[in-house]
């Protein structure tokens, strides 16, 4: 995979061709890479997020006077955290993923992994909760999801990040297109102070020629 995304990235670039490349940033732009079936799930889990939170919070409003003391805390808190970082989550992974942005994506990666994965696992299993079938029906979907889009996500991110890395070592390295821009000006900079150092010659040489004479 790594041989094919060098050379689509060389194609685009036009390396290893005898004709001169225009200056062009643009004439990067390029092989989309973003993950069709990564925007699918995402898209589908927006319009899932509030039916999400609807049933969490119902499930929550009925069982908090006969939860045990500890749990009063815990579990609104562990809803608020989910709430929260879901937005953040999906937030991440739309614009990762539309604008083939590794940082986001990653961040994207990190919280559902880090934080939505084990609460979901937690209101799912913890049997001091007083789970109801409300609860064990959204939470299953949104595991699901979240499983779905880490999979996905993770090839994304592996290519997306080899993609840029040849990029900028095709553009900025020692053969790069901007390396050879440089270095064709310095050679222009020398042939023309050359040239200056030689016409500077002439007259001197002149002068000489007229005193023998």
């Amino acid at each position: 995979m790594e041989y094919n995304v060098i050379k689509t990235v060389q194609s685009r670039l036009g390396i290893g061709k005898d004709q001169q490349q225009p200056n062009n940033d643009n004439f990067l732009g390029s092989e989309i890479i973003s993950s069709l079936p990564l925007q699918i799930a995402l898209f589908y889990n927006v319009y899932f997020a509030p039916l999400w939170f609807t049933a969490a919070l119902t499930a929550l409003i009925l069982k908090h006077d006969q939860l045990p003391e500890y749990y009063q805390f815990v579990t609104p808190t562990v809803f608020c955290i989910m709430t929260v970082f879901e937005l953040i989550r999906l937030y991440c992974g739309y614009v990762g993923n539309l604008q083939e942005s590794v940082p986001e994506l990653a961040a994207f990666w990190m919280v559902s992994v880090i934080l939505q994965l084990p609460l979901c696992l937690y209101s799912l299993l913890d049997s001091g909760a007083l789970i109801l079938p409300l609860e064990v029906s959204v939470n299953s979907i949104l595991l699901l999801f979240v499983v779905a889009e880490l999979v996905v996500s993770t090839g994304t991110i592996r290519q997306m990040s080899l993609l840029q890395e040849t990029k900028f070592t095709l553009l900025h390295g020692p053969g790069g297109a901007r390396g050879d821009t440089q270095h064709g000006g310095a050679r222009g900079g020398d042939t023309q102070h050359a040239q200056d150092q030689g016409g500077d010659t002439q007259p001197g040489t002149s002068s000489a020629g007229m005193a023998r004479i």
